[in-house]
Parts: structure tokens; sequence; C-alpha cells
């Protein structure tokens, strides 16, 4: 649970001063230890926590790695970090980048270690997909109902699929549905013909 303390709490500074709270969160550093006191219920209780980072989102890096991808009748679907969204929008990619990207890549917390925020990167045009070429780099929702928490989960979901269709539903109200059989069928196809040799990143097989 995380506590939002008021703009105007004031703890002791100097002698006869007193500063804003967040003076005390500044002489910590990730991985340090607090001695944190909370009244409840009229008795003062002591924890020692170790400090933590939020983890955005949106990761600042990669380590290196080379990007992961997972390829579906044509749809690339990526998982966004800074170093995509550079290699997408440039340097100024906080200027160029989507609206709603930029806002989460600003503000919003990943709700659990592992979780990514999933696109559609591209659409790599086929017949299968005529009517989705346009779509660019909008987030994954969820697939056949299940939301998507990262794209591993997005490639087991698709991947284990036995539905008749595959629904995807995308930001800013967005449905794609495909034929699961044809579309499994005709990702070898595309892949063939823009010389792509696999269907996923390596990181994704395992």
């Amino acid at each position: 649970m995380e506590l939002t303390l008021p703009m105007m709490v004031q703890v002791p500074f100097r002698h006869g001063e007193r500063i804003g709270f967040s003076y005390l969160v500044s002489q910590k550093y990730t991985g340090d230890k607090a001695l944190i006191k909370v009244l409840r219920n009229s008795k003062v209780h002591e924890f020692k926590i170790k400090l933590a980072t939020h983890k955005r989102l949106i990761a600042a890096h990669v380590k290196g790695r080379p990007p992961s991808y997972y390829i579906v009748a044509g749809f690339v679907f990526a998982a966004v970090s800074v170093p995509y969204l550079r290699s997408e929008y440039g340097k100024d990619y906080e200027y160029d980048a989507p609206v709603k990207l930029l806002v989460k890549h600003l503000h919003s917390m990943a709700e659990s270690p592992d979780e990514q925020l999933v696109v559609v990167s591209q659409v790599l045009v086929a017949d299968i997909n005529i009517g989705y070429e346009d779509i660019v780099n909008t987030q994954v929702l969820a697939v056949n109902g299940h939301p998507v928490k990262n794209l591993k989960d997005l490639v087991t979901t698709v991947e284990n699929c036995k539905d008749e269709f595959l629904k995807f539903d995308l930001e800013y109200d967005q449905i794609v549905v495909l034929e699961t059989k044809t579309a499994k069928a005709a990702t070898e196809d595309i892949l063939t013909t823009h010389c792509i040799p696999s269907a996923m990143s390596d990181d994704l097989k395992a």
C-alpha cells in the first residue's frame, strides 16, 4: 500500500526550524534501510524497511538485449521501452511519440515486476490483415478477453488459442478479429515475404 503525505507536512530541522518531509526522503538512497514509526490504534509500531524504486511500466533500458517481438498474421507485437521509443521517433521522442504513450512513459508504474506495455508496433501488409494496416504503436489491452500482462503472456495466449477467432482489444476502442487457423497459417508466408527468420524473438521461445 502506498501512502501519500500532505504537501505541507514538516519535520524538525535545525534548532527552532522545520523543513518539508521530502527533505528526509532525499537523504536516502535505493537499498538503504529506514526506521519507520507508525501510529495505529493509539500504539506506536516500528518497522525497518528496505527502500526501493518504483518499477516504471515503460523500462528506461533493456540492458543490451535485442528487442523482443512476436508476429502473427502480419501483426508485429512489441514491448515498449525507452530505447524502443527512441528507435521509433528519434532523439526527440518525448515530443514526437503519441501522447498516450508519453503519459504512460512519464507517469505509469508497473503493478508487478514482469508487467510490460505491449503494442501493435506495425502491420506487415497481407491479404489477411487488409483494413488494419494503419495500426501503429497502439497498446494491446486484451486477447480473447484475457488482459495482456506482458509480451510473453500475449504469445502464450495466442499460441495456445483453441477458439475459432482471435480477438485483440486495442486502445482507442479498436478491435482486431482474425480467424485463428487462417491467421496462424498466413504467418509463415508473411515471414518469408519479408525475409524474417522467426515469428518471435529468441527470448520468447523459452
